[in-house]
């Protein structure tokens, strides 16, 4: 499966554009921007716009072309994911760069070189490299403006900046089967920054990776009304939706191919946490806290500090299985966090903030279409590219060298 599967990478390219120009009416002069931009004229923009309005993800906006269009390309797919992945990834990275438009185009021929792949010629590299920070500076100036904001976070809306982290909690589960000890869950949350909602948490005993990631963030835009259902739990959470933003910390999940995929294709931008400053996650990491001194009072209790843990035998009086637990975090945020005044609300509650805020809005939700819901699951799963070879396809260590049959390689 390739990052692009399902949508042309045109599409990316135009959704990019057209999201920064928000709902409201459009002029000619923003429209001619946009068009050269895309290559396209500026009437066309209105047509692009008009169906990406009804259905505001990338593969919606993919244009019909009988040839090529002013400002395309006729590159394999392959090199364009080398172009895409040096522009986007590699770049943002190489702060010290004395000449970077050249060390672009080493990259590029460098990775295509080790690929076997004909390099794209210089002309071509560089255009593309204008054209990303042309679509960057619009995407800048679309996003909440308290996120310039040197040392400081803040949003005024639901859904503009949303946090993600992950913590082990201080409690020891035991197994639904036999009752004995199974370890300390990990528990992702993602917390809305403008109203200190709790749009979503995933918790479970494996080390948060990248498919955590995806689950996460599906709770977080899908109703959870069947999910609560499913756990039991008697509760209330009307908060969902897609971000906006994305603050999140350096971690590998947090930089994985599948999830840059999902947020190019539904619009999230993706803002990370400076290496060594963790008061920029300050919001998040307060919550945290808020949720494990609760934990404390719970059976299998360990304590915040490593210090007296043996002293506390928290595996004798454990007495929680994961599902017990999962339902006792839904209840204790959606009935006690949500519905308690918050000091950075100025005494307010989250429940009542974002009702306050939330009314008004430009709905997020996922298209209201069948499959919308498990289109949006796929597309933040992690996946991994194989090549097609003389001899066949080799995944999970076995060859498939024809439609008959496996054999181990």
């Amino acid at each position: 499966m390739t990052p692009s599967e399902g949508t042309d990478s045109r599409a990316l390219k135009v959704a990019d554009v057209l999201r920064p120009l928000g709902r409201g009416p459009l002029s000619k002069k923003h429209a001619m921007v946009a068009a050269n931009l895309l290559g396209v004229h500026w009437t066309t923009v209105y047509r692009l716009r008009q169906k990406f309005l009804a259905n505001p993800v990338a593969s919606a906006v993919v244009p019909k072309r009988r040839g090529p269009s002013k400002g395309g390309h006729r590159l394999g797919s392959a090199v364009d994911s080398v172009i895409d992945e040096v522009v986007h990834v590699w770049l943002p990275k190489q702060r010290h760069l004395a000449h970077p438009a050249t060390d672009l185009v080493l990259e590029v021929r460098r990775r295509c070189e080790l690929a076997g792949l004909q390099a794209p010629s210089r002309s071509t590299i560089g255009r593309r490299w204008s054209q990303h920070r042309e679509v960057d500076a619009l995407n800048r100036a679309a996003l909440p403006d308290a996120m310039t904001a040197p040392g400081s976070l803040v949003a005024k809306y639901p859904l503009d900046i949303v946090q993600i982290d992950h913590t082990q909690a201080d409690v020891v589960l035991v197994s639904d089967y036999d009752r004995k000890v199974i370890g300390r869950p990990w528990l992702s949350i993602a917390l809305d920054v403008a109203t200190r909602c709790v749009l979503s948490f995933y918790v479970g005993m494996d080390r948060p990776g990248a498919a955590t990631v995806g689950l996460l963030l599906t709770r977080t835009v899908l109703s959870k009304t069947p999910w609560l259902a499913t756990i039991e739990a008697d509760a209330d959470w009307p908060m969902r939706g897609i971000p906006r933003v994305l603050h999140l910390d350096n971690a590998a999940e947090f930089k994985s191919r599948a999830l840059r995929s999902g947020c190019r294709e539904y619009g999230i931008h993706l803002m990370y946490r400076p290496v060594g400053q963790p008061h920029f996650g300050g919001h998040i990491e307060r919550l945290n806290r808020t949720l494990m001194e609760r934990v404390r009072g719970l059976p299998g209790a360990t304590g915040s500090s490593p210090k007296g843990r043996k002293a506390r035998q928290s595996e004798k009086t454990a007495s929680l299985t994961l599902r017990e637990f999962e339902r006792w975090l839904a209840v204790e945020i959606a009935r006690r966090y949500h519905q308690a005044p918050h000091r950075g609300l100025l005494g307010a509650t989250p429940c009542d903030t974002w009702r306050m805020l939330h009314r008004n809005l430009d709905s997020r939700h996922l298209p209201s279409s069948s499959d919308a819901e498990l289109r949006f699951l796929i597309k933040f799963l992690p996946y991994v590219q194989r090549k097609i070879q003389e001899d066949g396809l080799t995944l999970f260590h076995l060859l498939c060298s024809d439609m008959n049959g496996l054999r181990r390689k």
